[in-house]
């Protein structure tokens, strides 16, 4: 039979090696935070050159253009410069996949009223499904659509100007990535056109 000295003797060792081990990871976790969000804004900077490649420079502009981000799907406005006039506008999105945010950089050209790329930053959607969202053969289908209408995800080859062919068997996350160009896109043309 257990005495009950063996069973406190037991529960405060537990007791004693949890807490030794949470102290351990949040201790990790301040050392590392700084290094993950450096790392997260020079994979964004990287992304704004290949989502507009033509600008000289990129400069947020968020509490301009925005009241909130609390509950949008629009996270971050940035400007696009081209020799010192603002020739573009680079949104950050998050809309909600199947199974996490997709965050996204979708850009525009002011001058030919037109998507000029996108780029998912980060996602965690099923691999060899929704994680295909990533690949340049689905992020290519956005590149030069007009900004004049909302997206739609269709399942075969596109028949109109405003049609995305999505992923198949992610037609979720196909939509979301659409949902949150076409939320985008409303801002574009309400305060840029």
């Amino acid at each position: 039979m257990i005495k009950v000295r063996e069973v406190v003797k037991l529960g405060l060792f537990l007791l004693v090696t949890c807490a030794i081990i949470g102290l351990g990871v949040s201790y990790a976790n301040v050392l590392t935070k700084p290094i993950i969000l450096e790392s997260e804004k020079l994979a964004q900077q990287a992304g704004f050159k290949e989502v507009y490649a033509e600008a000289d420079e990129i400069q947020e502009a968020t509490q301009e253009y925005l009241t909130s981000t609390e509950n949008s799907i629009i996270k971050e406005v940035n400007l696009a410069y081209r020799a010192g006039e603002v020739v573009g506008v680079i949104y950050t999105v998050e809309p909600r996949g199947y199974s996490s945010n997709l965050k996204t950089l979708v850009g525009f050209d002011i001058e030919k009223n037109e998507i000029t790329n996108i780029k998912i930053l980060s996602q965690a959607e099923t691999p060899g499904l929704g994680a295909q969202a990533i690949e340049p053969w689905y992020v290519e289908r956005y590149s030069g659509k007009s900004a004049e209408a909302d997206l739609n995800v269709v399942k075969q080859p596109p028949k109109n100007e405003n049609e995305i062919q999505g992923i198949t068997s992610a037609t979720i996350t196909s939509k979301a990535v659409t949902q949150g160009v076409n939320e985008a896109r409303k801002h574009f043309e309400e305060n840029f056109q």
